[in-house]
């Protein structure tokens, strides 16, 4: 790790934030890294103008929301996890998304619903925001500023407008049939045509809204004109949700998902949320393997990694749901340490399995209780996004948020500047399914918001990313860079990753990134696996990080090159 540790504002420059060399950036006192350069610079403003991490984390998102519109918002939800630097309390707000009233188990199962795409185009697709809830309940319970004060670089973002990226054109190009149809009058589309790169993208009707945000309080959001103005926007695009259903959204504070990791304790996202449980899970099946002895994507080492990532997607595809409302999900038995040994045993070091079926975790749990239901999840995205923060005091935040597709619904609410989510499209289609959809139910997650603590007790690390179901793996890869290998926190983001699942039995296609030795695919290929290469890209999730060098007393931030991340730190 480098000596130098930076006493005054340090930024990643364009090398960063444009797809060129990974570099770390090093400061003493504070530090945000998330997935836009100006997003962070608005989160270390706060902290320098006195607030904490938990003020620069909403600062962080609000502008995040301005300059990553296509990916999280106020029209979104997501997962929060938060560390007292005094105390060592760490506490999980879950703000996700919840289906309307008017859902049904069945609404997606018919092949007119799937040919229309209803659980991903326009108003049916769309979900009760959580994200402005999780806001102000985060600045209520842990922060020490007014919104007002934190949506004020927001604000002027807004206002004053940012230089649209080739990637975000690419993006709303992508998605120009979806906003045509639903937003033909949005900020996004310029004289019906997709915003260019370069031009300067003004929001003044998302920065009207933050305004009254910070004016009226949530109710605006839950019971005023901005909740109003959703449910017209869902009606009008074919959806039902009422203001009763955003009157009733309520936040939930979580205990987190706790395990270890050769000493380090990883505290993660619980349901509805599968992602702290299955990192954990992951975790506890490579400790049993020496796996810096095996050396950092060597073939003995990826093939290991690859059948337990198998593993827990199987387990992931029988027994998660939403914990309201499928009571028996097996959490101890799928993170105990007993149970990632038994199926560390039944993995072959020199074949690959091609049938894979869930374990048995209710036998790990107290009293052996068992689970009879088919879970299954639903189709998550990469278009999420992740951002950490570490103020002066140390308080840590890590925070995971999204609107599910890029562009979510495609419906941005006429007049607030705003996208809606399309996170119904989590739920599984399958009726039968415990993560089917339900009145109030949250659709089933991979956002793994994660903060890791040294065998000293010391903080160690905050990440997250973006990705999808692949959120679990780049977190948990990112984790064994570090702990395992030694790399410093961008280092660890840099590297080529792969991804393994097995659903329905079977074992599905090694998936390896550019960047993996091709002497070592092929040794993967003699084991039986079946791989393909996929470009280096955001498939397997885009991370953002900051890792603690307690020896020279300062934080060594990461920003995944996949995407437009860039950490700031003063």
């Amino acid at each position: 790790m480098r000596k130098f540790c930076a006493l005054f504002l340090v930024l990643a420059l364009a090398g960063a934030a444009w797809g060129g060399e990974p570099c770390d950036v090093y400061a003493a006192r504070g530090m945000v890294s998330s997935a836009h350069e100006l997003a962070s610079k608005a989160g270390v403003e706060i902290l320098q103008k006195g607030g904490n991490a938990v003020d620069a984390a909403i600062a962080t998102w609000l502008a995040l929301n301005v300059v990553e519109f296509n990916a999280s918002g106020i029209g979104g939800g997501g997962f929060m996890v938060i560390r007292n630097a005094r105390t060592g309390d760490v506490v999980e707000l879950d703000y996700r998304e919840v289906a309307p009233a008017s859902a049904t188990k069945d609404m997606y199962a018919s092949e007119a619903s799937k040919k229309a795409r209803e659980s991903i185009d326009g108003g049916k697709s769309i979900g009760v925001p959580g994200a402005v809830a999780g806001m102000f309940a985060a600045l209520e319970k842990y922060g020490t500023m007014s919104f007002a004060q934190v949506a004020a670089p927001a604000i002027r973002l807004a206002d004053e407008g940012f230089v649209l990226a080739p990637m975000q054109n690419q993006i709303i190009t992508d998605e120009f049939e979806r906003l045509l149809k639903y937003s033909p009058n949005c900020a996004f589309l310029v004289d019906g045509l997709p915003a260019e790169a370069g031009t300067l993208l003004k929001q003044p009707e998302l920065a009207a809204t933050f305004r009254m945000l910070a004016k009226e309080g949530p109710s605006a959001f839950y019971n005023g004109a901005i909740g109003h103005a959703i449910v017209s926007a869902v009606a009008g695009s074919g959806g039902c949700m009422t203001i009763d259903d955003l009157k009733n959204y309520k936040v939930e504070t979580r205990t987190p998902v706790k395990g270890t990791y050769r000493g380090y304790t990883i505290y993660s996202t619980p349901p509805a949320s599968s992602g702290g449980t299955h990192i954990v899970q992951l975790l506890n099946i490579m400790e049993n393997y020496p796996v810096a002895e095996m050396g950092h994507n060597t073939p003995r080492f990826l093939h290991v990694l690859a059948e337990a990532m198998k593993r827990i997607y199987a387990d992931r595809q029988k027994y998660m749901a939403d914990t309201a409302f499928a009571k028996n999900v097996p959490l101890m038995g799928l993170t105990s340490k007993a149970y990632a040994k038994n199926l560390a045993d039944g993995i072959t070091l020199n074949r690959a399995a091609q049938e894979v079926k869930p374990g048995d975790p209710a036998a790990f749990e107290r009293g052996g209780k068992k689970t009879a239901y088919k879970a299954g999840g639903g189709s998550e995205r990469i278009s999420t996004s992740s951002f950490s923060v570490v103020d002066a005091e140390g308080n840590i935040v890590a925070s995971t948020n999204t609107v599910n597709y890029f562009m979510g619904s495609a419906v941005i609410v006429p007049g607030y500047g705003f996208v809606l989510n399309d996170e119904m499209d989590d739920f599984a289609q399958d009726p039968k399914s415990v993560n089917a959809p339900e009145p109030a139910k949250r659709p089933l997650s991979s956002m793994s918001p994660t903060i890791v603590i040294d065998p000293e007790g010391r903080p160690f690390m905050t990440l997250g990313a973006a990705g999808a179901m692949r959120i679990i793996t780049a977190v948990s890869q990112i984790i064994m860079n570090v702990v395992d290998f030694g790399m410093t926190m961008d280092q660890a983001i840099e590297q080529p990753r792969i991804f393994n699942v097995a659903s329905n039995g079977k074992a599905g296609k090694l998936l390896f990134e550019q960047g993996i030795a091709p002497d070592t695919v092929k040794a993967l290929q003699g084991l039986g696996h079946e791989v393909e290469e996929r470009e280096f890209s955001g498939y397997f999730g885009t991370a953002q990080g900051i890792l603690f060098d307690h020896k020279n007393a300062c934080m060594d931030g990461g920003a995944d090159s996949r995407r437009l991340g860039v950490p700031v730190g003063f």
